[in-house]
């Protein structure tokens, strides 16, 4: 279990030389092995900084970040080292977080070799595994992410975070920049996925439409708190908060521009 108590992450103000605002304040959230919660809000609401404490990118100014028990936001780096694979963060874009210099088979191999120690010829047959259980062919382990399509980017960003063997994979604003049909493959994928590995997903979005379809819990998050929280929503007359409805008519207002 992936649990934050009383999160607060601070940055200074750019050219302010004593101006802080808090990005996160104040945040607990728990996420259980399996399953999928989404944070849904506008840019600048604190999310994708509450992603980057999660998944240890940063170590909140405040609060406790806890997995299975183990404090990870207050132990050693040997002790860190022991729990870093096991929370994973896929970002926005997949081909800038990719090295375009190395091929898919290096992508792969290095979480392998860095995590378990795995000699040549198992990373192989991991890496062919990997590629199985992201849908791409076994042929793109000689390719580079520039060669590949958006979607197959996507994909190799998931293969590569599952390779460390997780327990969660956070999702943070990873399907920004799809088209429609597009993004419903990716989605519709991640859901088989999650389904098949029981991996704890959370998903980060400004779009509750995808919140909807993907996740049984939703947190809407506002100024760097959450302001309302929702366990499976059926419709979204079960948003109450003014600003939930906010995001509520966005997506309606999307949907009739799409018709």
């Amino acid at each position: 279990m992936l649990k934050a108590e009383h999160i607060t992450k601070q940055y200074q103000i750019p050219g302010g030389r004593h101006t802080v605002f808090d990005a996160v304040s104040d945040v607990s959230i728990e996420l259980g092995n399996g399953g999928v919660t989404a944070i849904v809000g506008e840019s600048g609401s604190g999310k994708s900084t509450l992603a980057r404490v999660l998944s240890y990118v940063e170590r909140p100014d405040g609060g406790r970040v806890f997995l299975d028990g183990l404090e990870v936001s207050a132990c050693g780096r040997k002790e860190f080292h022991t729990v870093r694979g096991k929370v994973q963060l896929v970002m926005q874009n997949a081909l800038g977080s990719l090295d375009p210099h190395q091929s898919v088979a290096s992508i792969l191999e290095e979480p392998l070799r860095l995590l378990f120690h795995m000699g040549t010829e198992e990373r192989k047959q991991r890496c062919l595994e990997l590629l199985d259980m992201a849908r791409l062919e076994r042929d793109t382990l000689r390719r580079r992410p520039d060669e590949l399509s958006g979607g197959q980017q996507k994909r190799l960003c998931i293969a590569r975070a599952l390779a460390a063997r997780p327990q969660h994979i956070i999702f943070d604003e990873s399907f920004s920049g799809l088209d429609v049909t597009l993004k419903k493959q990716v989605l519709d994928f991640l859901k088989e996925l999650q389904t098949e590995l029981q991996i704890s997903f959370l998903v980060i979005t400004h779009d509750l439409d995808t919140a909807m379809y993907m996740a049984g819990t939703i947190h809407v998050m506002r100024r760097g708190k959450i302001i309302e929280t929702l366990e499976h929503p059926r419709s979204f007359s079960d948003f109450q908060e003014p600003y939930s409805q906010e995001l509520v008519e966005a997506v309606r207002s999307k949907r009739r521009a799409l018709q």
